[in-house]
């Protein structure tokens, strides 16, 4: 096993670790039926790629205790979100296991852990159609109709024009920042939830930056979307319930954030390289950067609370 392996094998341990209890968590606060399935099958998912992880590498003699305990879920009964903000935590947890699990399989040489990977990527790709069955089927999946036109229907030849011209959103920009947006909405929605029931002061700080950030994100997308006439929807924060005691450890809380964060950077350079629009093109890094930025103040956070599970380090770097 090389350092790809071992790695990827680590990272799918540590976030399943975390998931798993935040996906206990919802299973025991939500009332649909249908959602109650799909939680208790995306559960089996996880724990599976978490038990199976860790024996692959306890197997090459590497041996690590959970870093997420069940005393970080403080009270189960407790409604924080709604069953419809649920579904889309699901969506977006779906959408950052199911990208990296992609990237790293094509790196693997050990045949047995690439027979592993192949398994969890078949698996999570059905939980990714359960997941849009569902939300169709409780007429919850939010997707806009955009016009668009063909090329030889356009005036005039789109790369013959001056830089400075006007020119449409294309349509694979227009699905990277739409996804973006979405993963915002749901972002803003989180924090606010986490920020009402957290305790550490820094910790609450952190977490209402981030919705700031996301709030901010979301207004700038927005308004790109309302300039070329497309309408664009928010408002899952109104899918948050009040709530007087935390169900999650502040730890917990903090790791989730920064587990999603990276859905957001990697829409937004997918919609920067699409891009034929210089403007376009400058918000969009300033947004990245912003996520940056923010990662960082998190990953510092971590490390000043000792919250923060550090992985495997090459010999070198402890000289």
């Amino acid at each position: 096993m090389n350092v790809n392996e071992l790695g990827f094998l680590w990272y799918l341990q540590s976030s399943s670790n975390m998931i798993n209890l935040l996906l206990k968590y919802l299973s025991e606060t939500s009332e649909d039926t249908d959602l109650r399935n799909i939680l208790n099958e995306m559960y089996e998912i996880s724990t599976y790629q978490e038990q199976e992880a860790t024996q692959l590498l306890s197997e090459e003699g590497y041996k690590d205790t959970p870093f997420f305990r069940e005393d970080d879920i403080y009270r189960s009964t407790t409604k924080l979100f709604s069953d419809q903000l649920i579904i889309e935590i699901l969506k977006h947890i779906t959408s950052n296991g199911l990208r990296p699990l992609a990237i790293q399989y094509v790196e693997l040489t050990d045949y047995k852990v690439k027979n592993f990977y192949k398994k969890l990527l078949n698996d999570v790709i059905q939980l990714d159609f359960s997941l849009l069955k569902l939300l169709n089927d409780k007429d919850l999946l939010q997707n806009n109709s955009f016009s668009y036109k063909k090329a030889d229907e356009r005036d005039g030849k789109l790369f013959k024009v001056a830089s400075t011209q006007q020119r449409p959103l294309n349509a694979i920009e227009l699905a990277n920042m739409f996804s973006s947006l979405q993963c915002n909405n749901v972002g803003v929605a989180l924090c606010i939830g986490f920020s009402e029931v957290v305790e550490d002061m820094d910790t609450k700080k952190f977490i209402l930056d981030g919705k700031k950030l996301a709030y901010y994100q979301s207004a700038t997308l927005s308004d790109i979307y309302r300039e070329n006439g497309i309408p664009t929807t928010t408002g899952l924060e109104a899918h948050v319930n009040k709530v007087k005691e935390s169900p999650f450890s502040d730890k917990l809380m903090a790791n989730l954030i920064m587990f999603l964060n990276p859905v957001s950077i990697s829409n937004l350079q997918n919609a920067v390289v699409s891009s034929y629009k210089k403007d376009h093109i400058d918000s969009l890094k300033e947004l990245i950067k912003m996520v940056e930025d923010y990662s960082e103040k998190g990953l510092k956070l971590l490390i000043r609370k000792n919250w923060f599970n550090e992985p495997p380090v090459s010999n070198w770097s402890h000289k």
